[in-house]
């Protein structure tokens, strides 16, 4: 195993992850702001981050195949950031599904209604107002 390696490729998933963070925070600002063009911005810049990650986890799995990283500081400080992503994208998917179910609501109220395409089930709903074909 080439240490080196490993230790540089740990330091750039840290600088990803950290990254990564402080889009999460622009995207959360976004959120909370209705701002769709720095949404926009976070969006593609948080997948462009996921990329870079998997990528370099792809290497660093590689790289560790026959030793354990956990010792090491850099991969518990790794460790520590993902954990600290995924508390903060789930809290901005909690946000967005808020103001998605804004947004509903608010458009439900405008149309007056809002018909349900499927049921619980999968299937249309039956109308209360259809006739049977050949029925008058």
């Amino acid at each position: 195993m080439d240490s080196q390696r490993l230790n540089a490729v740990l330091g750039e998933q840290i600088r990803c992850a950290e990254a990564m963070l402080d889009t999460l925070a622009r995207e959360n600002q976004a959120l909370a702001d209705g701002d769709a063009e720095q949404l926009g911005s976070a969006t593609y810049t948080k997948a462009r981050l996921v990329e870079a990650l998997e990528r370099l986890e792809a290497e660093r799995r590689e790289l560790t195949q026959d030793t354990d990283p956990s010792s090491s500081d850099a991969w518990q400080r790794l460790r520590e950031l993902v954990t600290e992503c995924k508390q903060r994208n789930q809290r901005n998917g909690t946000l967005l599904k808020a103001r998605a179910e804004t947004v509903r609501i608010a458009l439900k109220t405008l149309r007056g209604s809002e018909p349900d395409l499927y049921s619980p089930t999968g299937r249309a709903p039956a109308r209360a107002d259809a006739r049977k074909l050949g029925t008058a």
